[in-house]
């Protein structure tokens, strides 16, 4: 495996993380989430994503690419936010994984555990868990984060075009 994990470097690059987000949305909610749902997850050319480039990389967060050095294509990212910003489940010393996904295609080559190991590396000392929610139905996620240390403490819901879904909340120290 020769990738790079490191902070993103440009809206380009935070563009084709949200490409590879998309991907992986539509393979890994395709039993969880309706296929029109999954059919609109595109990243649309001509948009600017700017404005969300900076939101993404700004202070109290970090959001790191997984790129694959040969054809140097964004393969996987992860993105965390401490201090404001966070989801209420997270405690007041939490930093929120607030994503992490790997192109499909790539999916089994260590690169999500890289990404996770590359997060808990950028936070601040002051932090001391490391909280996320997935999809309640994503045997898979759960199966990963139980894997590398988390421990399920609660649930919530996530909506996606108005809909709520049940969540299963997990933490670990950081």
């Amino acid at each position: 495996m020769d990738v790079e994990v490191r902070p993103v470097a440009s809206p380009a690059e935070f563009r084709a993380a949200m490409t590879v987000n998309r991907a992986a949305w539509r393979d890994a909610y395709a039993d969880i989430l309706p296929d029109d749902t999954l059919a609109e997850m595109t990243v649309p050319d001509g948009v600017d994503l700017q404005e969300r480039y900076d939101r993404s990389t700004g202070e109290g967060r970090t959001f790191l690419v997984a790129v694959d050095r040969r054809p140097g294509a964004v393969v996987g990212f992860a993105g965390a936010v401490w201090g404001d910003g966070r989801k209420p489940f997270c405690e007041r010393d939490d930093a929120e994984l607030r994503a992490i996904y790997v192109d499909p295609e790539r999916q089994g080559e260590g690169i999500g555990a890289d990404l996770l190991a590359a997060v808990g590396d950028r936070l601040p000392g002051a932090v001391g868990r490391l909280a996320l929610e997935t999809f309640r139905e994503n045997d898979a996620a759960c199966g990963f984060y139980e894997a590398h240390g988390f421990e399920r403490i609660g649930e919530s819901t996530f909506a996606v075009d108005g809909e709520a879904y049940p969540t299963a909340v997990y933490a670990r120290p950081a």
